[in-house]
């Protein structure tokens, strides 16, 4: 996965703002090289599925998706999600093999709104089923961007 000089811009940019927040941050990044910046509590920010590119930050410093994490990106529309955690940013990248998954996700989110345990319970099945694995097994370190079949890159800039 190659970023364009205009995203690795922005992504600094946005660095530079939540390297010292105590609370996670989400927000979109968009095709002008402009984006949106909104903060949460410390373990969640809402989602901003507004462009096809979008961020979070993790306060905790974990460079490592949430399964939770894992769900509201393949969910989005995005093609791109940036997660910012130390002085690192994780890109990953959906391929044409989660387009299906979308439908699929997008699909339940509209048959059991309303129904969150439910809802949630049926995001498991999906993913179970998608990625031949049992997600509720799994240890968090084991949730990664090879596990989800996306092209990721870590930018380290100490």
């Amino acid at each position: 996965m190659r970023l364009t000089e205009q995203h690795l811009s922005v992504l600094f940019n946005i660095k530079s703002k939540v390297l010292d927040k105590k609370t996670e941050c989400s927000g979109a990044i968009f095709n002008d090289g402009s984006f949106s910046f909104s903060c949460g509590d410390k373990h969640t920010a809402r989602v901003d599925d507004s462009s096809d590119f979008i961020w979070h930050s993790h306060p905790s410093g974990k460079l490592m998706m949430s399964f939770d994490d894992w769900i509201c990106f393949f969910i989005s529309k995005a093609l791109f999600a940036a997660l910012f955690a130390d002085d690192r940013i994780l890109v990953v990248k959906k391929t044409d093999f989660h387009l299906e998954l979308h439908e699929r996700l997008y699909r339940t989110a509209v048959e059991f709104k309303g129904f969150p345990s439910i809802l949630y319970r049926n995001y498991i099945a999906i993913l179970d089923d998608y990625f031949d694995v049992e997600i509720e097994n799994l240890k968090e370190d084991e949730i990664s961007p090879d596990l989800f079949r996306v092209e990721y890159q870590v930018i380290d800039n100490k």
